[in-house]
């Protein structure tokens, strides 16, 4: 057996396709926030005064 420490070893990481996670999500009932949607702090101010 090879003398191979614990640093050298990559652990394998699972990412999805966006198109699949998207698939997914809306079977959920869920969907991505588009990012083009930017509001300002006093937007926001204003949305969420009490």
């Amino acid at each position: 057996m090879a003398n191979v420490s614990n640093s050298k070893r990559q652990k394998a990481t699972f990412t999805p396709s966006l198109k699949n996670f998207k698939t997914s999500l809306g079977y959920e009932g869920m969907t991505i926030n588009k990012k083009s949607n930017v509001q300002t702090i006093e937007d926001l101010k204003r949305k969420y005064a009490r």
